[in-house]
């Protein structure tokens, strides 16, 4: 038993102390672990889900729509859908880029021109509307809130177009810059709302090439074709193109031509187009058809905008624009 009893004794330095070497060892494990351990962390290994920007976006995005609608309603106005367009992103972009908060870019054209270069005018009538509000940099707001600001200040003047029932349809884009005054240093939020008048289903949308303006569709039963405009803007059409802040009013420019539809008839004083344009009931449903092949040749650079103008049917009173198109003739070298 003696013998069995020391050959289970423990070997001699088994429980010797731990080192100098020892110690560094575990000193090094347990960096390295801290360092794993905030790597999980910072890098969402626990499989916490991640927050999709684009979602949080549109989220806020419908949250406005309907309290402007709310707004609408008290208005007796119809309510707004939510579309994207590319033009209010551009012009989001444009303005924290270059400072210039103005509805006319720094070359003095309208915003209708880069409605038409970059949606095509497929859309129908439009109209943009400048925003901003501020906060202190150490405040903040949530998004729900300053989306709400940027309504409620787009909704305080700009001639009721925020209200207005032509509209169907907005586009909203928010873009932020900062702004110090004095010592203390703001976050700006630059809104961008395109409200839209789309009332028409283009089976050949706009299009104007070679001195020939083409477009057809079926426009809705309540917006009856009763004129075709075309406006003339000159370059530096924006009197205050010279200032970066504040300017949010705008116009298409002069009448250069103008027809009613039924029957056809120049209006306005001004001379009508040369071509075909049709509007008539479909037999076998409510809806307009629309047919537009006119032919013109400008020859003053600048910008021409052709407008479709409807009598809103819900109010005898009221006439929309439910077609814009935009054609820009180059300054000559």
């Amino acid at each position: 038993m003696k013998g069995d009893a020391r050959r289970r004794l423990p070997a001699a330095g088994m429980f010797r102390g731990i080192g100098k070497g020892d110690g560094v060892f575990i000193a090094l494990i347990s960096v390295l672990t801290a360092i794993y351990l905030l790597y999980v962390m910072n890098n969402c290994i626990c499989n916490a889900p991640t927050p999709d920007p684009y979602v949080a976006s549109v989220k806020n995005k419908l949250a406005a729509v309907a309290y402007l609608n709310e707004k609408r309603a008290e208005a007796g106005a119809p309510p707004l859908q939510l579309i994207e367009l590319n033009v209010a992103k551009w012009r989001a972009e444009y303005i924290v880029r270059t400072g210039h908060r103005s509805v006319y870019d720094r070359e003095g054209r309208h915003p209708n021109y880069w409605y038409t270069r970059l949606d095509g005018s497929m859309y129908g009538g439009a109209k943009e509307v400048l925003a901003w509000v501020r906060y202190p940099n150490s405040t903040s707001p949530s998004e729900a809130d300053v989306f709400k600001a940027g309504i409620n200040e787009a909704l305080r003047g700009y001639w009721g177009h925020m209200l207005n029932p032509c509209y169907n349809y907005i586009a909203i884009e928010k873009k932020h810059s900062y702004a110090k005054e004095w010592v203390v240093l703001y976050r700006v939020e630059h809104f961008v709302f395109w409200l839209v008048a789309k009332w028409i289903d283009w089976t050949s949308p706009p299009l104007y090439q070679d001195g020939r303006f083409t477009a057809e569709g079926y426009a809705h039963p309540v917006m009856r074709p009763v004129a075709l405009v075309v406006y003339y803007s000159p370059y530096g059409g924006d009197p205050f193109r010279k200032t970066t802040y504040d300017v949010t009013a705008y116009d298409l420019g002069d009448i250069v031509f103008c027809m009613y539809l039924d029957p056809p008839s120049s209006c306005n004083n001004a001379p009508k187009l040369n071509g075909t344009v049709v509007a008539s009931k479909m037999l076998n449903s409510d809806n307009w058809y629309v047919k537009i092949d006119v032919s013109t040749q400008f020859d003053k650079p600048g910008l021409y905008t052709f407008e479709l103008i409807a009598q809103d049917l819900r109010d005898q009173n009221r006439k929309c624009p439910i077609m814009q198109y935009t054609v820009e003739i180059p300054k000559k070298p």
